[in-house]
């Protein structure tokens, strides 16, 4: 797909990896990127990066009124990137409510499913485009420590290959992104190899301009996917292992 000229929009973009997304995107040469985030301190200090060229919104992802409302703004969108989301860190057991996993649940993926249905039809009008939905490796092995935010990261796949299918027609490639793990605020608890954000961002836009259905990017991630094809067993006991986060 070309980038160049495409008006693009990231969601989560006031984060490490959601800012690196709209300094990638514009690398490559996108006319416009709409950042949109709940952060509007953080979306102020993106937008001062390139006044031409981002254009910021407030949004809460969970809202489907505001979502409608800001695509009946945007019907200049060709591509989408859903990279907003949130972690608890909490087991099934050791967690005192369910609230917590009923936020990743809306956040991570009712939030990209609110997102999909109002941009999918803008995208298809004009012309075709992108939408690249971050997911995870954890979707298809579950950390008993954030079980939950694998659940979430389980039906956002299952989304994003059921979109692939409906909007084949449209051409609009459909992208899953599933970046190891992330230099960032949501990681900081985690003493685990990390990715910086800017080299998994360029891996998504590279992804997105080489028309690739799937993208997997940053530390560990090429390396569980090619376990995990041929036997994800032991990725599955491996992950067992980690039965709490460190105090």
């Amino acid at each position: 797909m070309d980038i160049a000229g495409k008006v693009a929009l990231v969601t989560g973009a006031a984060g490490g990896i959601g800012s690196a997304l709209v300094e990638a995107l514009l690398r490559a040469g996108a006319g416009k990127v709409l950042a949109c985030d709940l952060g509007e301190a953080g979306l102020r200090r993106l937008a001062a990066r390139d006044p031409q060229r981002i254009a910021t919104h407030v949004l809460d992802v969970t809202d489907e009124a505001a979502v409608r409302a800001l695509a009946a703004q945007a019907g200049d969108v060709s591509i989408v990137i859903n990279c907003h989301g949130v972690v608890i860190h909490e087991s099934y057991l050791e967690s005192e409510s369910i609230a917590g996993f009923r936020k990743e649940m809306e956040v991570n993926y009712w939030g990209q499913v609110l997102m999909c249905r109002a941009f999918a039809p803008i995208v298809g009008a004009n012309g075709g485009g992108a939408i690249a939905n971050f997911l995870s490796p954890l979707a298809l092995a579950t950390h008993p420590f954030c079980g939950n935010y694998c659940a979430s990261k389980a039906a956002c796949r299952a989304l994003t290959d059921g979109m692939r299918a409906e909007l084949a027609g449209q051409g609009t490639l459909v992208v899953s992104v599933f970046p190891g793990a992330i230099d960032t605020g949501m990681m900081t608890k985690l003493d685990i190899p990390k990715s910086d954000p800017a080299l998994v961002a360029q891996g998504v836009v590279d992804a997105i301009a080489a028309g690739e259905t799937e993208c997997w990017v940053g530390e560990t991630a090429p390396e569980f996917r090619d376990q995990w094809r041929v036997d994800p067993a032991p990725l599955i006991a491996e992950a067992a292992k980690y039965l709490r986060l460190p105090k």
